[in-house]
């Protein structure tokens, strides 16, 4: 069962009722939840070097091509993004949790991945939670560990060669 697996627990953090924030706090939030909206920028841009800069260099990333070295994934993944005419990664519910330098981030995602018209194949759209660890480097904030937890799929997936 997912309570059995820490990471996929939720953040205990996030209960009612919740405190107003110090400016600090919602400052660090927003940083924390800025990376992911980098990361969905980089892969619908194409933009790897910003991808990258998304990631501490030893993250770990379990996601839809299964889980490995941030290294090893990213690649895979900018390889599948790139079979498609556009992509548009859509983050919409963000729940971040700052403690120190660490920090948690569930984003909520709609992933459109749109095939060049007349090509044969279907279009995808997939709905994902975004799991994130995070650690403070550098004086920001970068993905230490991202669990990808799919919601729903509609469309090939993987995609049809």
């Amino acid at each position: 069962m997912i309570d059995d697996i820490p990471e996929l627990r939720g953040i205990p953090e996030l209960r009612g009722p919740v405190p107003v924030p110090t400016p600090e706090l919602l400052a660090e939030e927003e940083a924390v939840r800025r990376v992911c909206q980098l990361y969905a920028l980089a892969i619908d841009t194409r933009n790897g070097e910003m991808l990258r800069s998304a990631f501490s260099p030893d993250a770990l990333v379990s996601g839809t091509l299964g889980e490995s070295a941030v290294a090893d994934y990213l690649p895979m993944l900018e390889a599948g993004v790139a079979a498609y005419a556009a992509t548009q990664h859509n983050i919409t519910n963000q729940y971040a949790v700052v403690d120190s330098d660490r920090a948690s981030c569930w984003s909520y995602c709609v992933a459109l991945h749109f095939e060049a018209p007349g090509n044969g194949h279907d279009d995808l759209a997939m709905g994902v939670q975004y799991r994130d660890e995070l650690e403070r480097v550098d004086g920001g904030w970068r993905i230490a560990r991202r669990i990808t937890v799919p919601q729903w799929v509609r469309g090939p997936l993987p995609r049809e060669a």
